[in-house]
């Protein structure tokens, strides 16, 4: 979760990378280099859409890439920075709406991964952001993401409730999926550890809501806004989407 509407991801931010510590950064990686290797493709800047703490966007660094971070939460981005071991110029972090996206400078590929756009629960403003990072590629450029499906938000994270008690903080995760409009909301309370001595806990709420959208209209809001072809791929792999797929990657060129 990176990129949205509905929260600040204020305090959150502080617990973000304890809480997504299971999180698949390393086949998102893996599909981004097979990518490159499959589409011939050899970026030299690089645009983190939607980037949140930074994860991504510090490893492509250093993997030698020139890197834009970019996400909506301050709070989210300082965590990023506090990450760094020093600066380069080769790393920047920029605070935008990515509907008003706008580099510094061109870039060679986007990608935006972590289902950050699923967050985007208007397709206007999808289509709006399609069309701003058409306009921050180069000629030639690459956008990668991917899309948590419906199958995921209806029978996976739908009507569900998951917890986590940690030493540090705990979480109590509420979702809901509503049919009409192909969203789940999230309800997530939060008790972190504020004086360990006299085991105090300081609770804090968060509210988020996530949109799927079907292929055929992803592919159409891509095309109006100049991308030329549109493959889709499922779930870390380079397979044909079923009715059971949970996260679908496109690649836009």
């Amino acid at each position: 979760m990176s990129e949205h509407d509905q929260g600040s991801y204020g305090e959150f931010a502080y617990f973000y990378d304890q809480l997504m510590q299971d999180a698949p950064y390393e086949s998102w990686m893996a599909f981004l280099q097979e990518a490159m290797a499959r589409y011939d493709f050899m970026p030299r800047h690089i645009a983190d859409l939607g980037c949140g703490t930074g994860t991504i966007a510090i490893a492509l660094y250093e993997q030698g890439y020139k890197v834009t971070g970019v996400d909506l939460s301050e709070d989210m981005l300082a965590q990023a920075e506090a990450k760094l071991s020093s600066h380069s110029s080769r790393l920047r972090f920029l605070c935008q709406d990515l509907r008003e996206l706008y580099l510094p400078e061109t870039c060679d590929l986007a990608v935006s991964f972590c289902d950050s756009l699923n967050y985007i629960t208007d397709a206007d403003d999808l289509g709006q952001i399609f069309k701003r990072v058409k306009t921050q590629l180069r000629p030639n450029g690459m956008f990668l993401f991917d899309l948590h499906s419906i199958f995921k938000l209806r029978e996976k994270l739908g009507q569900n409730v998951f917890y986590e008690v940690g030493e540090e903080v705990t979480y109590l995760w509420q979702s809901r999926f509503d049919e009409a409009t192909a969203t789940v909301e999230y309800d997530i309370t939060f008790f972190a550890l504020e004086d360990e001595a006299e085991q105090l806990y300081r609770r804090f709420h968060e509210y988020h809501v996530q949109r799927a959208y079907d292929i055929s209209t992803v592919e159409r809001l891509l095309k109006d806004a100049g991308f030329q072809t549109v493959e889709v791929y499922a779930d870390f792999r380079w397979d044909v989407p079923t009715d059971s797929t949970e996260r679908y990657f496109f690649v836009a060129k």
